[in-house]
């Protein structure tokens, strides 16, 4: 039986397009390399460890403009010991392509292998409890972030996560941020860091005027002081007969 044209040309396609593909991650790989991204091989089960290496691999992805696609591949290929065997029987078991799993998912995987559950309580108790304090903006969301990125569950969307955010900024922060009503994490941050350089200004005006007026005290008591020494300087008038 006659094959129709355009199942003919369908079906000649098929090995073209899966060829260009296979080329096409072969490079992503090879320029991937370039970088000498770090191994895991999960011999120990440290969440900072697991967060450490997510992290930078997430920083290189964003560096080279990674494919969501190709991001459990590249990172995968990284996989060493214990962590290659762990990620080969979780195909196995699921069936699964990397190509079909997104980022997420595989992060969410991993953490669950590689995160004890009394650690993971712990971080979580450590979220509720985290206050800026003495931290400067920056410093604080870097720390709410290490602690989000473990415990990915606890907080729901980028609202959820600006008003945990919101929360634990110093009170002076929190009072202006809270009456913006802002929506998005990203807001809530930019405004923080917007209101801290404010305070930080009006501090350094207020410490600068004060300064100003001990100087000027000073001045003033300088010049009382010297116009009392010459007053006492003077000779005595002649007493009249």
């Amino acid at each position: 039986m006659a094959i129709p044209p355009t199942a003919s040309g369908s079906s000649a396609l098929i090995p073209d397009v899966l060829e260009a593909e296979q080329e096409r991650s072969s490079a992503a790989l090879t320029a991937f390399k370039r970088f000498s991204p770090p191994t895991f091989n999960g011999d120990v089960k440290d969440p900072w460890l697991v967060e450490s290496w997510l992290a930078t691999m997430e920083a290189l992805f964003e560096d080279i403009y990674t494919l969501e696609k190709d991001k459990v591949h590249l990172a995968t290929h990284y996989f060493d010991g214990s962590a290659r065997l762990w990620w080969t029987q979780v195909k196995k078991n699921h069936s699964l392509e990397p190509a079909s799993v997104t980022w997420e998912g595989f992060r969410e995987m991993l953490l669950m292998e590689y995160f004890p559950e009394s650690d993971k309580r712990k971080i979580k108790e450590d979220l509720r409890k985290l206050r800026q304090g003495s931290r400067t903006v920056r410093e604080y969301e870097r720390e709410f972030t290490r602690l989000v990125n473990c415990v990915p569950s606890l907080v729901h969307g980028d609202r959820d996560r600006a008003e945990a955010f919101e929360c634990g900024l110093r009170l002076e922060i929190f009072k202006v941020i809270h009456a913006f009503r802002l929506k998005t994490y990203e807001e809530v941050l930019d405004r923080a860091l917007w209101v801290e350089r404010g305070n930080a200004i009006a501090r350094e005006e207020r410490e600068a005027f004060e300064k100003y007026k001990e100087r000027d005290k000073s001045k003033k008591r300088a010049s009382s002081g010297s116009a009392r020494q010459s007053s006492s300087k003077r000779p005595p008038r002649p007493q009249r007969s």
